[in-house]
């Protein structure tokens, strides 16, 4: 304890602004030092992108983009189908959804 006090008694204004100067200059150093070595050992985390496979492909081909639009209008049919039937199921008609949709139009109107 006492050898901090003597050295902060004897800390005057030139030495403080040197140590700063070397701390400014040296801490970007020290970390680009740290940094730069080995990095691929130290910052490499295994499976942190995704398996290339597994990633959606983008078609480039136009037969490919075809293929794509006609995938997703079967599965946009699919759905609509499915809802429809669900709708039937519950007793819900397009009277009904129509109904409703005016009933709230004129509420909000």
């Amino acid at each position: 304890m006492a050898i901090l006090k003597r050295l902060l008694y004897k800390l005057n204004r030139t030495r403080l602004e040197t140590a700063k100067f070397g701390f400014y200059l040296l801490s970007p150093i020290l970390v680009m030092y740290y940094v730069g070595l080995n990095t691929d050992e130290k910052f490499n985390l295994p499976g942190f992108w995704p398996d290339p496979s597994t990633l959606n492909q983008i078609p480039k081909e136009p037969h490919e983009i075809q293929a794509e639009i006609a995938r997703i209008k079967r599965a946009r049919l699919e759905k609509r189908k499915r809802l429809e039937e669900r709708a039937r199921e519950l007793g819900i008609t397009e009277e009904d959804v129509e109904n409703e949709n005016e009933n709230e139009n004129e509420a909000t109107a």
